[in-house]
């Protein structure tokens, strides 16, 4: 059994608005039943992985009681948190609320006046046997038994190979939404099914979305904000595309969650069985192999696929919370390994930072990466381009056309942050100028000047009673508008039939006066 790496648990990143790299895998989960999460619990793989991505101080309370058979108490967890006891418990169950949203700690029970979280005995299992080695379920893979003839990838062509497939796809989606300069390979059957039903493509002949022709397929406002994302984020969500896709047909998702989890244990560089790993999920497999997230070698003699795999840094990477796609995890057994993948994680991160903006819009992008080049293309107006520079410009034009597309002021501030070159952290913070950021939100509240709220209007005939009315609707802050001279009142839909009644009933005082 291959032992998986403990040395990257998931960093906590957390941009400002709050999403995180896993918020659609979150969501999913937020989502199931209990016994969903008891049967994903049986794979030692999915425990490891389900404390990598919990918060630091979630992943330390674990630890600290996973080998104790008692309850977690408030007393205790509060002496573990340096609390004090007298505090309320609001901000201790703040604390412990993702380990209850994953199931990991039943529901508090109070005995003898104190309270206790029991830890769940499933995952309790499943991480002690991913720790100590001792699991049974093949969670981590089963190792394949190369033939002196079997010739196994470099790392480096592993990476290659993930990076080539995954850009091929993101390179389709930004064509079909330019009017050319960027030749693109169309992706499988399979793929444009998925990127369809996701709603990151779409055919605009086909109004109803259920009979497309997937050779007409432009990428919509969502596409375009995928391309913005992360490549963690992005790899999460087309996953949870395909999940929900699955389910929806199937019904049945936790195998293939499961699997998931199981490559982001797995090491970069090591061949896997398929058919011993993943016996009951095996056409799972295929289809990630059409993402990039794994390498199989091309078909035997007897056109038979070979039962050899091995994950790349797409897969190994899942669990890390590394926004570059996992290379940081490539992590080997040996020293030698671990070196070299600290190397490539280097390089990696070097690769990514090719941004430079000046305070006077201009962007310097020093890059060839035909993707990279497409993508700032979607809202900087490129003047230069050199082998290995692009220098453009931010201006409205460009901006305001991609926030037609769907692409807001913060996904490209997120943007040229996150891909910030080196040399811009030399300046004193913040990274962005403020000047830019605030006319990049400017540009984008052009957009919304009128603002549509659903409302009611009411027709007086008697300024008495417009008078009265107007009144009674201030009493429950509910007008939004209101004119004298043509004694109109316009209110909120919430308020309409008690304004209503209110006028009904003043009409026939005045009736009887």
């Amino acid at each position: 059994m291959v032992q998986p790496s403990f040395s990257h648990p998931r960093k906590a990143k957390v941009d400002s608005e709050g999403t995180s790299p896993t918020a659609a895998l979150d969501a999913f989960l937020d989502t199931q039943h209990q016994s969903y999460f008891e049967e994903l619990y049986r794979s030692e793989a999915v425990c490891l992985c389900i404390l990598r991505l919990l918060p630091p101080v979630c992943r330390h309370i674990i630890l600290h009681i996973l080998w104790s058979h008692n309850p977690l108490r408030t007393i205790e967890l509060k002496a573990f948190l340096q609390i004090d006891q007298t505090e309320r418990n609001e901000s201790l169950n703040e604390i412990v609320r993702p380990m209850l949203d994953r199931k990991i700690l039943g529901s508090a029970h109070y005995q003898k006046n104190k309270t206790g979280w029991p830890l769940n005995e499933a995952f309790k299992r499943g991480l002690r046997n991913a720790l100590t080695g001792l699991g049974t379920s093949n969670s981590f893979g089963v190792p394949y038994e190369p033939t002196p003839s079997d010739l196994s990838p470099s790392v480096d062509d592993l990476i290659h190979h993930g990076e080539t497939t995954w850009e091929s796809i993101l390179k389709y989606m930004v064509s079909s939404g330019l009017a050319g300069g960027l030749a693109a390979v169309r992706p499988r059957q399979q793929v444009l099914q998925l990127l369809h039903a996701s709603g990151l493509m779409a055919d605009p002949t086909d109004l109803s979305g259920r009979n497309p022709n997937y050779d007409r397929l432009t990428i919509t406002s969502k596409g375009f904000q995928f391309l913005l994302e992360d490549r963690q984020t992005q790899l999460w969500q087309i996953l949870m595309f395909y999940l929900n896709l699955r389910e929806a047909n199937e019904g049945r998702s936790a195998e293939i969650l499961s699997l998931f989890f199981s490559l982001g244990c797995m090491q970069l560089g090591q061949g896997y069985s398929a058919s011993q790993s993943f016996p009951r999920t095996q056409s799972t497999l295929e289809d990630l192999e059409q993402y990039g997230f794994i390498h199989r070698r091309p078909r035997n003699a007897d056109g038979r696929k070979s039962d050899q795999f091995f994950p790349t840094h797409l897969a190994t990477g899942l669990c890390s919370g590394d926004e570059g796609g996992g290379i940081a995890t490539a992590g080997t057994t040996g020293s030698a390994g671990t070196a070299g993948s600290v190397v490539l994680a280097k390089e990696a991160g070097e690769e990514k930072r090719f941004l430079i903006l000046e305070t006077n819009y201009k962007i310097y992008a020093y890059t060839s990466n035909e993707l990279e080049i497409a993508i700032l293309n979607l809202f900087v107006d490129i003047r230069i381009r050199y082998p290995n520079l692009v220098v453009g410009k931010l201006d409205r034009q460009n901006v305001k056309a991609a926030m037609e597309k769907g692409i807001s002021a913060h996904q490209i501030i997120s943007y040229l942050s996150s891909h910030a070159h080196s040399q811009m952290y030399n300046s004193p913070p913040p990274l962005l100028h403020p000047t830019i950021v605030d006319q990049l939100h400017l540009w984008d509240k052009e957009r919304n000047r009128l603002k549509a709220e659903e409302t009611v209007m009411f027709e007086f005939f008697s300024k008495e009673l417009f008078d009265d009315t107007e009144a009674e609707a201030r009493r429950y802050d509910g007008v939004q508008l209101a004119l004298p001279e043509q004694k109109l009142l316009f209110v909120t839909p919430s308020i309409k039939d008690g304004i209503r009644d209110f006028v009904v009933g003043q009409q026939r005082q005045l009736r009887g006066a």
